[in-house]
């Protein structure tokens, strides 16, 4: 604007100091001489000389402006890259997952959280936290209100975070009632090729447990519990200090 206002200034300073005709001056007063009117057409000569000398002055200082509005739009374009890549990110963690085939119409798949205990665990479904209870086994308590921590606990939990980790894609397939009373839900719970309910009861953690209606996975947990027993693992192993 500085530079724009001055030349507009300059323009009209020279206009108006060429308003008037010199031969019409002179021919309105004769007695004026060639020579007396040099030093008025020097003066205006020299207001000409001001204004030629603003419009290059404002020129260089459009050209210092142009880096800097390029450098604006450069981060405008930035911000825009970057809100638009937070709201891709957004939409693709908040996406339903899909459950493979060979699973019940009611399965459904979440992104692994976090582990609670041996056999309770934290998923996200479509940006949702639930809570899960894995059906049909019972592991030692680490983490309840008013007991203390039992025999077995922490190596329970240590179990079942070897076989799920923060980010693993998992399904949850359900049996005749979905949540108990504390609006957990109850599940078998599948990575990858392993059913972690079996598992853990394998490794001697899970040992079986029924909880009316829900037996879908209990035969399942119990020859597993079985083996454990029979090779003398996790809770059935004679070095467990309890």
């Amino acid at each position: 604007m500085d530079s724009t206002f001055g030349a507009g200034s300059s323009f009209h300073v020279g206009t108006e100091g060429y308003s008037d005709d010199p031969m019409r001056s002179s021919r309105r007063h004769p007695r004026h001489s060639a020579r007396s009117l040099a030093p008025r057409l020097m003066r205006r000569g020299g207001k000409r000389g001001a204004q030629r000398s603003v419009a290059p002055a404002a020129g260089r200082a459009g050209s210092r402006r142009r880096p800097l509005a390029s450098s604006v739009w450069v981060w405008v374009a930035v911000v825009i890259l970057a809100v638009a890549t937070a709201g891709t990110l957004s939409w693709w963690n908040q996406r339903p997952l899909e459950v493979p085939q060979g699973f019940s119409e009611d399965a459904v798949a979440a992104e692994m959280v976090r582990v609670v205990d041996g056999d309770t665990i934290v998923v996200s479904i479509e940006g949702d936290d639930e809570r899960v209870r894995l059906l049909n086994i019972d592991t030692p308590e680490t983490v309840h209100p008013t007991e203390p921590v039992e025999c077995g606990g922490p190596e329970a939990s240590e179990a079942i975070s070897g076989l799920l980790a923060p980010g693993d894609v998992v399904v949850l397939d359900f049996d005749q009632e979905m949540r108990d009373r504390y609006d957990r839900l109850l599940a078998g719970v599948f990575v990858e090729d392993v059913f972690v309910n079996e598992d853990m009861a394998r490794q001697g953690w899970g040992e079986p447990a029924y909880f009316a209606p829900n037996d879908r996975f209990l035969a399942v947990v119990e020859e597993a519990w079985a083996q454990a027993e029979a090779e003398d693992a996790g809770m059935f192993s004679p070095q467990l200090a309890c």
